[in-house]
């Protein structure tokens, strides 16, 4: 099988969650036997871990994302019209939807990813976005995306059930949850050495992830001044979010991805914080602290309970304060839980298995 990646937003190499996703999607597509061609921002086309990368120009201006969709639309027409292409797979975002359009005029069968609720996302982070015609035009895209592609997946049921009010074609698509790369992320790898570079000896909570106003950045905030004999870690960046000091809060800035399960080697359990407004992820934060067999502490949300299924400690958005001393004071309850999270990690949640459900739904178009 021959497949085309529509990925027009991710850039590689990166470390944001999106370029992650999409190239172990990829790379896990190819070790079982079918050759993936990425279109993406990788600068050069070139072939890595048996990836082909194709480029759309990446020239870092405002408004950008409208630019390289339109030129991944040609890119894709292009790669289509040469032939070969047994199936389109388009990674989805507001405004886009390049090759679900192309493949409908060529013919050829697509697949719509949904990694999290566009519009949600959209309104969080633009004033822009909740204007009226900004909202009806993204509304539209919305539904356009949807109802061009032959199926599609999105990454939980709860997602799913979000984007059928896009469009009711949503309604069949299939639910894959992300994986995580569990030959990277395992108990007992080398620490980092945080706790001597920071100077810490006392319980160590990490978060790991982009600083984006859909994670709950104040609720770390909230975690740190509750419990100030708790050291708060926090690795990643972005969005421009400037971290008050506190003696007990540490932002250590992006790490490179091999250092990061080395920090969580060093952790005593992990943070996924989100506002109460649900975006539908399926959250790889969580599974690489399961994969570590760190106990999770994480905001109950239906997506996360749907991600956790009963693995992890989970609080009401505002309250995550109150589990996390739960779990210190309970040494027995977190050797259970991070005793439970990986072996829950290791069955359902690893790339393997994801791709091993994206295969089976390719198979019901190809």
């Amino acid at each position: 099988m021959r497949v085309l990646m529509v990925a027009p937003s991710v850039r590689v190499p990166d470390t944001l969650g999106q370029t992650l996703h999409q190239l172990a999607l990829a790379e896990g597509l190819v070790a079982q036997g079918v050759a993936v061609t990425l279109l993406c921002r990788c600068g050069t086309a070139r072939s890595e871990n048996g990836v082909q990368l194709e480029p759309v120009p990446d020239r870092g201006l405002p408004g950008e994302r409208l630019l390289f969709t339109r030129l991944a639309a040609v890119r894709v027409r292009e790669l289509l019209g040469a032939g070969g292409y047994d199936l389109v797979h388009d990674r989805g975002y507001l405004f886009a939807g390049a090759g679900v359009r192309e493949a409908a005029q060529a013919g050829v069968p697509s697949v719509l990813q949904i990694d999290d609720n566009w519009l949600r996302s959209e309104t969080t982070a633009s004033r822009l976005a909740r204007t009226w015609p900004y909202l009806e035009a993204a509304r539209r895209s919305c539904r356009e995306q949807v109802s061009l592609a032959t199926g599609g997946f999105a990454v939980s049921r709860t997602l799913r059930q979000q984007a059928a009010h896009w469009h009711p074609d949503a309604t069949g698509f299939a639910a894959i949850q992300n994986g995580y790369e569990s030959e990277r992320f395992v108990p007992g790898t080398k620490p980092l050495g945080i706790r001597e570079r920071l100077g810490l000896d006392g319980p160590l909570a990490v978060f790991v992830g982009a600083l984006g106003p859909w994670h709950g950045t104040d609720e770390l905030l909230a975690l740190a001044r509750a419990l100030p004999q708790l050291a708060v870690v926090i690795a990643g960046g972005g969005y421009g979010l400037a971290l008050p000091e506190l003696p007990n809060l540490h932002h250590v800035g992006r790490l490179e991805r091999a250092d990061v399960p080395r920090l969580l080697a060093e952790a005593d359990l992990g943070l996924a914080p989100y506002p109460a407004r649900d975006y539908g992820f399926s959250p790889l934060k969580i599974f690489e602290y399961m994969g570590c067999r760190l106990p999770v502490v994480a905001t109950a949300l239906p997506s996360v309970r749907e991600a956790t299924a009963g693995n992890a400690l989970l609080t009401p958005p505002g309250e995550m304060a109150s589990g996390v001393k739960r779990l210190l004071d309970s040494p027995g309850l977190m050797k259970r839980l991070g005793a439970a999270g990986h072996a829950f990690a290791l069955r359902e949640r690893t790339w393997e298995r994801t791709v091993t459900r994206t295969l089976e739904l390719y198979a019901r178009f190809v």
